[in-house]
């Protein structure tokens, strides 16, 4: 763990209640960062953190917070930030790279004309909707221009410093302007403000560009001072206002995304063996009651209910999972699993399969695109591709659905009750009926009448017996 600045004394005015929500607010959300430092081909906003992109995770949370509206504002990518970002979201395009304020400028089209406005960074994945609603709160009870966003770091190298007189902001003083006095001052501006919108778009034309032609939006702070005045809101956990601007920052906030979601399940009632080795995406759902062994990995949209038994050393990703399901050593992509079912360990579950209540799968069962019906047993070794199987069927050991011919895949159906022996290949297409069973080593090339029984390469029915049990 990344060891976290110590408390730092409390200079902003006492704290006010948090806005109930951030119904009305329009959020302006900066993700025009091309990832130079990341070395990267990808938008810095793309990088996932968690298991999500930095820029879902801002947008998720402003959704979460109430926020009615939200404008993205990107250089390049803007599809592909769009979409990332979710639902709901309208796009601005920044055109070249003047600096924060002149993104700020980009989205006014998008944003409103009057009304607050929250603006913040893509970049900011630990931020917390307690901050989004205490910062708005703390905006909405000032009577001040802005209210802006601080935190106390224990190296605040990179970060431009606010200035206090008597306790009260001055100003914003660029890390090269700093005068040897307050050089190792830690209270920094963090880079979120809320405005309002009609004094933001007049302010924003008095904005000076630095030498370098870039327009910085903390040059707001002191056109604040200047005016109605400006309010701080000390962030309470530092952490949440850490950028991510390289692999190294990248690393660091998935560790301490990834410990939230861990405290969070187990508050919400989750048992993790080995927090430290079991690995939750921050979109993941978890049931009360569950257990997490050691090694596991819950990623993407995964659901899972209550009372499972997940692992140790399983793998899901965007799978949904039933009640009092047991899941062992296996590798399972989006899937629907139902409740009170077996799965492993070592098994194979790839998109499309849907796994109905009570079935079993024992080691070494690979699953593709097929539905298995409830109470359905497939104990070893067996592949099953592209597949419908009824409620009640056997598959012994060995069984393979051999469903692609070497141009086209084709489907196999299994009827209710069935039952296939040991080392049985189905060659797709091809309907095994309800009832019916194979023959341990059958090559079943042929549909199976409901309740007949076949034997052989290729296989054929089964000869009709007499009384003795002799072929007649």
């Amino acid at each position: 763990m990344i060891p976290r600045p110590a408390a730092a004394p409390v200079l902003s005015a006492p704290m006010t209640s948090a806005a109930p929500s951030l119904a009305g607010w329009t959020a302006v959300v900066l993700a025009g960062g091309p990832g130079t430092r990341m070395r990267s081909a990808s938008p810095k906003a793309l990088h996932p953190v968690a298991g999500v992109p930095m820029v879902r995770l801002v947008c998720d949370l402003l959704r979460a917070a109430g926020c009615t509206a939200i404008v993205v504002v990107a250089r390049e990518a803007i599809d592909e930030i769009g979409v990332a970002a979710g639902e709901h979201v309208r796009m601005a395009r920044q055109d070249g790279g003047r600096g924060t304020a002149h993104a700020v400028l980009a989205s006014r089209e998008a944003a409103r004309e009057s009304g607050p406005l929250l603006l913040l960074h893509g970049d900011m994945p630990l931020l917390t909707t307690r901050t989004l609603l205490e910062m708005a709160g703390r905006h909405l009870a000032a009577p001040s221009s802005l209210t802006f966003l601080t935190a106390y770091l224990s190296d605040p190298k990179g970060y431009n410093r606010v200035e206090r007189r008597n306790g009260k902001v001055h100003g914003i003083v660029a890390e090269a302007d700093l005068s040897p006095a307050m050089r190792g001052a830690p209270e920094v501006d963090a880079g979120m403000y809320a405005v309002e919108a009609g004094w933001l778009w007049h302010a924003l034309t008095a904005v000076t560009p630095a030498p370098s032609g870039e327009l910085a939006l903390s040059d707001l702070i002191g056109l604040a001072v200047r005016g109605e005045g400006v309010e701080a809101y000390q962030v309470a956990e530092t952490a949440e206002v850490l950028p991510v601007n390289d692999r190294v920052d990248l690393a660091r906030a998935e560790r301490i995304l990834r410990d939230r979601v861990r405290e969070r399940l187990m508050l919400e009632g989750v048992t993790l063996l080995d927090p430290a080795t079991t690995y939750v995406d921050a979109g993941v759902e978890v049931g009360e009651d569950t257990v997490l062994l050691p090694g596991t990995t819950l990623s993407g949209r995964t659901r899972i209910a209550g009372g499972c038994r997940i692992g140790p050393n399983a793998v899901l990703v965007d799978t949904t999972v039933g009640a009092r399901t047991s899941i062992g050593a296996s590798t399972i992509e989006g899937s629907m699993i139902g409740d009170d079912v077996e799965i492993g360990p070592y098994c194979h579950l790839r998109p499309g399969s849907l796994i109905g209540a009570g079935v079993h799968l024992g080691n070494y069962v690979e699953v593709k695109e097929s539905t298995i019906g409830a109470r359905t047993k497939a104990g070893h070794f067996c592949y099953i591709g592209d597949t419908t199987i009824g409620a009640d069927v056997n598959i012994g050991a060995g069984t393979i659905t051999a469903n692609y011919d070497g141009a086209e895949k084709h489907r196999t159906v299994i009827g209710t009750g069935a039952f296939i022996g040991s080392d049985t290949v189905l060659v797709a297409p091809v309907e095994i009926g309800a009832g019916a069973r194979t023959a341990a080593g059958a090559v079943v090339t042929q549909d199976v009448p409901d309740g007949a029984t076949v034997m052989g390469v290729p296989a054929r029915l089964r000869p009709p017996t007499n009384e003795g049990g002799r072929r007649a």
